[in-house]
């Protein structure tokens, strides 16, 4: 029984993967095509929704949208977009006991733990080290932890287009605009993908709400 446990539990994992590959390359092109559309800033299909949040984004935040940065420019927006968000969280850990919606009355979190957590889920590696339920309170979750589930992941996504640029573009000393990457990245790849997501995890009875335990 349990090497035919095995052997099924094999089977449905190739399976996962014949699956997953399947899809993959499947939506390669497609995908791709949406990505260059978004970071080149081309029309895409979200554009007459999305495309006034970006402008007002862009007026509220005091960014130029047409200036494109050199490697240094990029570089040092990068890093001082992840430090002071970083900052931000460790002191939302560390002031949850003071802060709203905290209905189980959770304590600050530790120093170290606090600095650790708000930098490994700022390089997006998101490494918990705790009991979530018995040390963060919701607006940490929510304000602190899941915001960098989009801040992180476009940080890196950007960067990694920035390399790609910065190959391209041979004869320039631009590789583009950080604020505008990210802007992008969050409007029309995360939101959307995070949006459907949340769909399918209503539609499968998960809850979500501010109560007590």
């Amino acid at each position: 029984l349990a090497l035919s446990g095995e052997i099924l539990m094999t089977a449905n994992g190739w399976l996962q993967f014949v699956i997953y590959s399947i899809v993959l390359i499947l939506t390669v092109r497609p995908v791709g095509i949406y990505l260059a559309r978004v970071f080149e800033g081309e029309r895409t299909w979200l554009d007459p929704l999305l495309r006034p949040i970006e402008r007002l984004t862009y007026r509220l935040c005091g960014v130029n949208a047409d200036h494109e940065m050199n490697w240094r420019e990029y570089a040092f927006a990068m890093l001082g977009f992840s430090a002071i968000s970083m900052l931000v969280t460790y002191g939302i850990e560390r002031l949850q006991a003071v802060l709203p919606f905290n209905p189980q009355k959770l304590a600050a979190v530790g120093t170290d733990l606090a600095w650790n957590t708000a930098a490994s889920f700022t390089t997006n590696t998101n490494w918990q080290f705790y009991t979530p339920e018995a040390t963060m309170s919701y607006l940490t979750e929510m304000v602190g932890l899941a915001t960098h589930n989009f801040f992180s992941a476009a940080v890196g996504i950007v960067v990694a287009i920035a390399i790609i640029r910065g190959i391209k573009r041979t004869s320039s000393g631009t590789i583009g605009n950080f604020w505008v990457d990210t802007t992008r990245t969050l409007l029309y790849i995360l939101l959307p993908g995070s949006l459907i997501y949340a769909l399918l995890l209503v539609a499968q009875g998960v809850p979500q709400n501010l109560h007590a335990y």
